[in-house]
């Protein structure tokens, strides 16, 4: 019995040790002055994440907040022997409504923060003219274009038949992603392989074109018309960098993360 008594008392005793020791450790830190400025420039740092907007359906992604990691930065800092902002190390913090705890419902909309639009397209047409003018896309692939190379052009699984067979092309080439196009895999599908569902915001094509182009916003998804014309493609980047938009990939466009 004794014997365990003193196995309990040393393990307390180590215990004890490196308690008092991070104690006196985090002590002598806090006396450090780059770390108290660190310390002082936390609160200014700091920005509040932003929490999804869920309508019925559907969802608007929220927005990461950022805080600074004082100790990461602290460790960063002391080799230098001085503060420096720029060596400041920062966290994102999780919206309390995030679209990760919410895969049930569907991104028709990102979030204007981003001041972007996405292009979702499925034909290769529009596709070499994009990867021509250096703009970005994303490309709704079927097993025969699933291995083509897009310069500017990320891909997104839209075989429903071919659906895992696909996936593996993708994998294989670092082309997999975590989204589900609704329209073309429908929504049971898309929950069953736990990806995030999304539809565009707007479909443009020569017949509305002109009551849809006027109508974008940051944050807008805009599917495009296999049939749609070049000109009215030039016309729609215009209005897009006339509103000062970028074009982003859509993996981009709808995360979460501010960075």
């Amino acid at each position: 019995m004794n014997k365990y008594f003193k196995i309990f008392g040393l393990i307390a005793l180590l215990c004890f040790s490196f308690y008092y020791t991070d104690k006196i450790a985090k002590f002598m830190r806090s006396k450090d002055p780059i770390y108290a400025s660190i310390l002082a420039s936390t609160d200014d740092k700091k920005v509040d994440s932003v929490n999804a907007v869920i309508n019925q359906n559907n969802i608007v992604p929220g927005l990461t907040g950022v805080i600074v990691n004082v100790d990461k930065s602290f460790e960063k800092m002391k080799s230098l022997g001085f503060y420096s902002e720029s060596k400041l190390v920062y966290d994102e913090v999780k919206p309390d409504v995030s679209l990760n705890d919410n895969l049930d419902k569907i991104v028709n909309k990102a979030n204007g923060y981003k001041q972007g639009i996405s292009f979702l397209i499925d034909q290769d047409r529009l596709a070499y003219y994009f990867d021509e003018m250096g703009v970005s896309y994303t490309m709704l692939v079927t097993k025969e274009n699933a291995s083509n190379v897009y310069a500017y052009g990320s891909k997104i699984n839209a075989d429903l038949k071919n659906y895992h067979e696909v996936e593996n092309i993708l994998k294989s080439k670092k082309n997999s992603s975590l989204f589900c196009y609704v329209n073309k895999m429908k929504e049971d599908f898309c929950k069953k392989e736990k990806k995030i569902m999304f539809t565009e915001t707007l479909s443009v094509s020569n017949s509305n074109f002109v009551s849809t182009y006027r109508s974008i916003s940051s944050g807008s998804i805009l599917y495009l018309d296999s049939n749609l014309e070049i000109n009215n493609v030039k016309i729609l980047l215009n209005q897009i960098y006339f509103q000062g938009l970028k074009v982003l990939p859509l993996e981009e466009l709808i995360s979460e993360s501010r960075s």
